[in-house]
């Protein structure tokens, strides 16, 4: 089992951090699960050269080389955002772009998401799951939402949380299961 962990948040510790790693708690010591802190990487945003649209592959050469490699590894790949100003993170956002080239290379990854967000998150959801859908991959289940800032704190005042989250790691490791045990 091969798992990609995709965090999204500046925050190497953050709220996000914390749902995924709960997220990932679920999985059996046996999977080789990596991970990647997009905030710690070199990425640049798609811009307008449409070079992989001829050379067949992203042509930037940035951090997100690696993270492309990583996720054509993966047969699973969770990304956790924090949703900022009701959408993904930049970073999750860049990445997302920059993976036009991919077209048909993450069909039937199994795909899940955490997010932490204050309110408003209906967005970040519809991006994570058109990034997924469009990627033609397995969306595995509703996700996990941790409700934080401001007023709200930390996901110590969100009792569903990291509970969300450790069933979302279960419900895709169960998809796992029906794929690929034959």
């Amino acid at each position: 089992m091969k798992v990609l962990a995709i965090y999204g948040s500046p925050r190497k510790e953050g709220n996000t951090a914390r749902m995924m790693d709960a997220a990932l708690s679920a999985f059996p010591d046996s999977a080789e699960i990596q991970r990647v802190f997009l905030g710690q990487l070199d990425l640049s945003g798609c811009g307008p050269c449409r070079e992989c649209k001829t050379t067949g592959n992203c042509v930037v050469n940035d951090d997100m080389q690696k993270v492309f490699e990583q996720m054509l590894w993966a047969e699973i790949i969770i990304f956790g955002s924090p949703s900022q100003f009701s959408d993904v993170s930049v970073d999750i956002k860049k990445l997302m772009e920059r993976t036009w080239w991919m077209k048909g290379q993450l069909k039937n990854k199994i795909g899940g998401y955490v997010v932490t967000g204050r309110r408003y998150m209906e967005s970040t959801l519809n991006t994570l799951h058109a990034f997924m859908l469009r990627h033609r991959m397995i969306l595995g289940g509703s996700g996990a939402l941790g409700f934080t800032f401001t007023e709200m704190g930390n996901l110590d005042n969100d009792p569903l949380a990291l509970r969300d989250a450790k069933n979302t790691g279960k419900r895709l490791m169960e998809l796992y299961g029906f794929i690929y045990s034959k």
